[in-house]
């Protein structure tokens, strides 16, 4: 490579990262057995209809789904007011999974059982020596949340490993460490260590750009911290810490910083991170190389971005018909029968099918962004993968100005929007139980459609120019975007749907397979007897 190509010490790093995955990823597949496990699979097409069912309802990213199988299940066996026997549990976890369509048969070998097993094994066990000595319930509980968390990031780790986002994750913050002053991202005088500024941006970097949920961070901080639970004391504490950090105003506004100005680092991710990423080292031979490898990769990304819009416009029409049949059912029936003697239809079936039809609409709004936005990325990274180009300048933050008047402007919006829609439900004969219910699934479509929105502004370094009617749909849907947002908090604070699930559908069933497989593998132990 020639003093014009030079790498910068970014593109340096970038390197060292993908030839560190590739080691790792080598040494894995040479370890790797042959002796794997094959799981019988009845019951699969019933295990695997209800997880798509449970995942509609919850509604989260889809690089997390196994996980929170993976959660689910240990909450489900692992008891935390008597101790229980967990030498089973290892086998019983990836019968269930493969059962789902997690992980493919004849897949997931003894060591991987053996290696999940043990992690259980010690997990628990350092919750019950934590319990001993600690009586306080609350206490208790959040060392439970805790133990969940970790548990189940380190199961899947061992199914499937998480190197090549960890390495991502380091390599963007190391580039975003030297262009944001770390200190501006204090919000309302948050009493936050200088040391800790570090974890703050860390976990922006993972909520932003790799989509993490809190169990993958705080897995991935205690590793880099070495405050495993073999050390209780210490476990506690470290966690406590990410707790108040987690829900602080600061990492907030630092999760919004880097995801504003993430579009460069989320090309490099797909392109070279990402196990399917069509970007290697051979791309860095040049900036000339790199131009025009990155171009195909971004409009790849594109043609990609157009599928996962379709998809997501499916799940949420999905998960609103789910979460509004049984919400109607449960509520919106028995209240007609009460106070009028009969199901009013039209206001139930509007109720139903407004919400999926104004977020199937909404797809015809989402477009992918300007040809102009492509030249954008590449020129960007560009400059932080090659000294000789030009450096990508330092992230200004922002001095959030109070307005009184658009404050007050906004609020009269809120006002007028929810009054006039208020009347058109009552010429409509809305009754007021159905009217609230109108307003929550048409603020939580709002929502969606709006973070799907956001699927397109993450990929974008430069602005798409707003026009007449944008601005119009956003004043209007505003204050239903606004009130989603805080449904969608909550809901996902208290799932009150795939609580129902868990224990009307899940429980039993996962019952019922796990005797079924039991069965299968008595007359199958039979069948060997007699030959």
């Amino acid at each position: 490579m020639n003093q014009h190509s030079q790498l910068s010490q970014l593109g340096i790093n970038l390197v060292d990262s993908l030839q560190k995955i590739e080691a790792y990823e080598a040494a894995i597949l040479a370890r790797r057995e042959k002796d794997t496990i094959h799981i019988p699979t009845v019951g699969s097409t019933i295990s695997t209809a209800y997880e798509q069912l449970r995942n509609a309802s919850e509604y989260s990213e889809g690089d997390l789904l196994q996980q929170r199988a993976i959660r689910r299940y240990l909450n489900r066996v692992l008891s935390f007011h008597a101790k229980v026997t967990t030498n089973h549990l290892a086998d019983e976890l990836i019968a269930e999974l493969t059962q789902s369509e997690y992980l493919p048969n004849d897949h997931t070998t003894k060591t991987d059982v053996k290696a999940i097993a043990r992690d259980i094994k010690r997990y628990y066990n350092a919750y019950w020596d934590y319990a001993e000595t600690h009586r306080s319930p609350a206490k208790r509980a959040a060392f439970q949340k805790w133990t969940l968390d970790v548990l189940s990031v380190r199961c899947e780790q061992t199914l499937q490993s998480h190197v090549r986002q960890l390495l991502f994750a380091h390599f963007a913050y190391t580039a975003l460490y030297d262009k944001i002053d770390t200190k501006k991202l204090i919000k309302n005088n948050e009493r936050i260590d200088n040391e800790d500024l570090s974890i703050v941006l860390y976990v922006a970097v993972h909520r932003a750009l790799l989509k993490s949920d809190e169990a993958t961070i705080r897995t991935a901080l205690i590793d880099s911290y070495r405050q495993d639970i073999d050390d209780v004391k210490q476990f506690e504490s470290f966690n406590q810490k990410l707790n108040r950090l987690f829900d602080s105003n600061t990492v907030v506004y630092a999760t919004r910083v880097v995801s504003k100005n993430g579009a460069p680092l989320r090309f490099i991710y797909t392109g070279f991170f990402r196990a399917d990423g069509p970007l290697t080292t051979q791309s860095l031979k040049s900036p000339e190389s790199l131009e025009q490898n990155l171009h195909r990769h971004i409009d790849q990304e594109y043609m990609d971005l157009n599928k996962r819009l379709d998809v997501g416009i499916i799940r949420s029409i999905i998960f609103l018909l789910i979460t509004k049949g049984i919400i109607g059912f449960a509520i919106e029936v028995p209240y007609d029968m009460l106070t009028i003697g009969a199901i009013l239809w039209v206001p139930f079936l509007i109720n139903l099918l407004f919400p999926a039809l104004f977020i199937a609409v909404s797809r015809l709004t989402l477009s992918t962004p300007l040809p102009r936005n492509t030249t954008a990325v590449i020129n960007h990274v560009s400059g932080m993968l090659f000294a000789n180009e030009a450096t990508t300048s330092q992230i200004r933050l922002q001095k959030e100005k109070l307005s009184v008047g658009f404050n007050a402007l906004y609020a009269i919006t809120f006002l007028v929007v929810f009054t006039g829609l208020t009347w058109v439900l009552y010429k409509m004969q809305f009754t007021i139980v159905q009217g609230f219910i109108f307003f929550i699934f048409l603020s939580t479509a709002s929502f969606l459609a709006f973070r799907l929105s956001r699927l397109i502004h993450e990929l974008e370094v430069v602005n798409t120019p707003q026009g007449t009617l944008s601005l119009i749909r956003d004043v209007v849907y505003m204050p239903f975007i606004y009130v989603g947002q805080q449904i969608s908090y909550r809901y996902s604070k208290v799932n009150i749907v795939a609580m129902v699930l868990d224990l009307l559908i899940e429980l039993p069933l996962k019952t019922i397979l796990r005797l079924v497989r039991q069965w299968t593998q008595f007359l199958n132990d039979k069948k060997d007897e007699l030959i």
